[in-house]
């Protein structure tokens, strides 16, 4: 079988000192991956990891937590200028809202989101999206500035209502460790509202790690994990459900890698 991580941080520390270790082993069990960037430093460590690695991939971006730390022009500048220099760059992100912590500047980062948008756009990759107590917010800024764009809304934990309204939007909805909690029944049912061609697997490494692992660190090797679950959620063959979640991930961030090629 071959498993798809959408969404991990081999770029953040405790994994960094081990990148090409883990992209070996992962290449071995048919692991692809791809590394999240959430500032100028991870983002071009996370293209490092992807030249160095075949199976490995990049996504880069600024988180929401960290746009009023830096100065967000020279950031997006840099950025872009990764984005214009790398085809192993297959997304734009992590990106989004997080309302969590109250001394964030909501306006700014509803700002920097739609910047992220735009470079989205421009480059025509998915949008990787981090949504964290704010998603009436997330879901009108994607209506009035995402359409026609492929959006991720990576890291999901909410209920039946909202994974329709992400659905709504043609939102692929990106699934981790967390479902192989036991306090997680909303996300469950969820997961059955999701139509199978818009489903992902992730492990956002090195944190979330699936039982019965959690509270250790978490790595993309984890991936089967997540993937057996959602296989026991959907009471699908695990053969069938690690097929279909890797032929999406293919089709939404590799395809115009495949082009390039063929």
């Amino acid at each position: 079988m071959k498993y798809f991580d959408v969404h991990t941080h081999t770029n953040y520390t405790p994994l960094d000192g081990q990148s090409k270790e883990i992209a070996d082993e992962c290449k071995n069990l048919n692991i692809s991956y791809i590394d999240i960037g959430t500032d100028v430093n991870t983002s071009a460590l996370a293209v490092k990891h992807s030249l160095e690695s075949t199976n490995v991939y990049a996504c880069i971006g600024i988180h929401p937590n960290d746009t009023d730390k830096i100065d967000i022009d020279i950031a997006l500048a840099e950025i872009n200028s990764l984005l214009n220099e790398h085809k192993t760059i297959v997304g734009v992100g992590e990106t989004g809202l997080d309302y969590h912590y109250l001394d964030h500047n909501k306006e700014q980062q509803k700002q920097v989101f739609i910047q992220h948008i735009a470079l989205a756009h421009k480059y025509q990759l998915p949008l990787m999206v981090h949504v964290r107590d704010a998603h009436d917010d997330v879901l009108e800024i994607l209506q009035a500035h995402a359409k026609g764009l492929k959006i991720i809304i990576h890291c999901f934990t909410g209920n039946v209502e909202l994974v329709k309204k992400y659905v709504d939007l043609g939102c692929y909805i990106s699934i981790n460790g967390v479902i192989t909690f036991k306090s997680t029944k909303d996300l469950r049912d969820a997961i059955k509202e999701i139509p199978l061609n818009l489903l992902l697997s992730e492990t956002d490494a090195p944190w979330l790690s699936p039982e019965p692992y959690r509270g250790k660190v978490n790595t993309p090797l984890n991936v089967p994990i997540v993937v057996k679950a959602i296989a026991k959620v959907l009471n699908m063959k695990i053969e069938d459900i690690a097929k279909q979640l890797y032929d999406n991930a293919v089709k939404l961030f590799l395809s115009k890698i495949i082009e390039s090629v063929s």
